[in-house]
């Protein structure tokens, strides 16, 4: 019995590790029947989501290759099911977890993961001249606000029970003048990695971040995080900054190779221009993600291509470009000793006409992203013979006016 006691007193002293886990691929959106295309809206409108949740980065469903794979939103389902209510139709979504990790890969789109901090939020709304606190069930337009968005961004958020505890263990006023020892008190209770205080008066909206546990509050230096959101969309914004502070602290870019590439070699380029030309082609195809130049050797370039759809259509694709004549198949040998060099040496050399080079330069894992993926085990070589000598390069009209302009 004795040794029980003992056993639960450690237990109390031990650190808690509230880090929650958040489902990063299921989501739920409304189908608008107005719509041409209302389920394939629906699904990229959640695969969206899906992405912003899991990247942590609102801008990712800018990137190149995720707007191909939007364009494709049914290959990386993996469930859905509709449901209505009333007039209101919704499609409920499962993304392939696996599909969607490597699609990042491929973009090099940063990762969040799924175990994330958990914020406790202290809330006080003025209305008129009465201050009160938002507890886990008050009829709180801006607590619902701030809950939605949180779950559309995928950050776990814990309001106060408001029990007899959180009741006569803070005030109004602690909140409201920011005196940290009250509120380090009344948080202790809760398993919170970070404590937000929020003060809402009408559509002003003041908070403080403290990015530590409640029992350290006051206890460090750490200066907290302080800012303001104003409008109809204040709790929005604020939930934005905040998963926007928290992924950018914890995501992270898989540079290793996908599965999913393959290895291309096109001969006959006989000058920078022609490799501009190639290089802009294969990258506007739908099939490709990203490339990464393997090496130049005399007229031949090699490239890894990362894909976001099967090889076979890869090939289809490259073939109905009119500018390519397919060979036999190869095997790439494993690679021996590897020359790098930058992204910029490259272009530079290819722009002062260095094609063909006049000896073998070997290039390697240089990638279109900015960063090296390493050449590894023999795999299937595509080969195609150059036949797009007299194209001339295509620019963005933007970009020409902008060159025009300087």
């Amino acid at each position: 019995m004795r040794k029980l006691a003992l056993l639960a007193l450690a237990m109390v002293h031990l650190p808690a590790f509230a880090l929650s886990h958040v489902d990063l691929y299921r989501t739920e959106v409304a189908v608008d029947q107005n719509e041409s295309n209302a389920e394939s809206a629906a699904r990229i409108a959640g695969m969206k989501e899906v992405i912003v949740r899991a990247s942590g980065d609102q801008n990712a469903v800018n990137n190149e290759a995720i707007q191909k794979a939007l364009s494709r939103s049914s290959n990386y389902l993996a469930q859905f099911s509709q449901s209505k209510n009333g007039d209101q139709t919704t499609m409920r979504m499962v993304f392939n977890d696996r599909q969607i990790r490597d699609l990042f890969t491929q973009a090099q789109v940063p990762f969040w993961p799924a175990n994330r901090p958990d914020v406790l939020v202290w809330l006080v709304e003025e209305n008129r001249y009465d201050r009160t606190i938002a507890w886990e069930h008050s009829d709180s337009q801006v607590l619902a606000q701030v809950r939605q968005q949180a779950k559309t961004r995928g950050l776990p958020i814990t309001a106060p029970v408001g029990d007899f505890d959180d009741i006569t263990g803070i005030e109004v006023s602690d909140l409201w003048g920011g005196f940290v020892d009250p509120l380090r008190q009344a948080s202790k209770r809760y398993q919170a990695d970070a404590v937000l205080v929020v003060k809402a008066q009408g559509e002003q909206l003041r908070w403080t971040l403290y990015d530590q546990k409640p029992v350290m509050l006051g206890q460090t230096r750490q200066a907290p995080l302080v800012g303001s959101a104003s409008g109809d969309e204040a709790p929005t914004e604020m939930v934005n900054k905040l998963s926007d502070y928290f992924a950018k602290k914890a995501s992270v870019v898989v540079a290793s190779e996908s599965s999913e590439s393959l290895k291309v070699h096109f001969s006959d380029i006989e000058s920078g221009v022609s490799f501009f030309v190639l290089e802009n082609k294969l990258k506007a195809l739908s099939s490709v993600a990203s490339l990464d130049i393997l090496t130049i050797q005399a007229d031949t370039v090699t490239f890894n291509v990362h894909l976001l759809t099967s090889a076979q259509e890869f090939e289809q694709q490259v073939n109905s470009m009119g500018l390519v004549l397919q060979l036999e198949d190869s095997v790439m040998p494993s690679a021996q000793s590897q020359t790098y060099a930058s992204q910029d040496q490259v272009k530079s050399e290819l722009a002062g006409g260095a094609l063909p080079l006049e000896t073998n330069v070997e290039v390697e894992a240089i990638s279109m992203n900015g960063g090296d993926v390493p050449v590894v085990a023999p795999q299937r070589v595509l080969n195609f013979q150059w036949q797009g000598q007299g194209v001339v390069p295509e620019f963005d009209e933007a970009e020409t006016s902008s060159t025009d302009q300087e």
